[in-house]
């Protein structure tokens, strides 16, 4: 089931009704999504935000540009930042940091940008496409190699003393996301 879980998600009706899942997305995601945020006072522009979590469905797993995003939109990269702020506060999206052997250039770095929910991700650019048939299939799976060698790890490892790592692989997945 863990590639369903890649495309479908998470989400408790998509994983007991899968025959239903594309549905129940979608509906997800054109109907309850934006509406903590439409309701939130001061957003002015809805139309904006739901170009702007295409946006970053479509980057997901890159770095993304709020100069970049700003342009696309036709917004200043404030507003780019207060929506972002606010898709997380809504848990739509969350931020991760950028990792670099130079911790200086860690601060200057951009973030990528990531779905909480692989499925409501897939709903918003409306790809339920099989892993093998996508391009994208890299930004939704783990690096899960057991055996597989990183020479960031090796750096991470030295340039953050007392960090604990963990590979992901098909066998201990799910006590991950529990």
């Amino acid at each position: 089931m863990l590639e369903n879980r890649l495309i479908y998600g998470l989400y408790p009706e998509v994983i007991t009704e899968p025959g239903d899942a594309k549905r129940t997305l979608t509906s997800l995601t054109n109907n309850y999504l934006y509406k903590d945020l439409f309701s939130y006072k001061g957003l002015k522009k809805p139309d904006v935000i739901q170009k702007l979590v295409r946006a970053l469905a479509l980057q997901l797993g890159s770095e993304v540009s709020y100069n970049e995003l700003s342009n696309l939109l036709g917004i200043d990269k404030e507003t780019v930042e207060n929506y972002i702020c606010l898709l997380e506060k809504c848990f739509v999206v969350f931020r991760l940091d950028f990792f670099s052997r130079n911790l200086r250039n860690e601060i200057k770095k951009g973030k990528k940008i990531y779905f909480y929910d692989n499925g409501i991700r897939n709903a918003v650019i409306s790809n339920f496409a099989p892993l093998e048939l996508r391009t994208d299939a890299g930004a939704l799976e783990f690096k899960w190699n057991a055996k597989a060698k990183s020479k960031q790890l090796k750096v991470f490892m030295e340039s953050y003393l007392n960090s604990v790592y963990e590979i992901i692989t098909p066998e201990n997945f799910w006590s991950f996301v529990r």
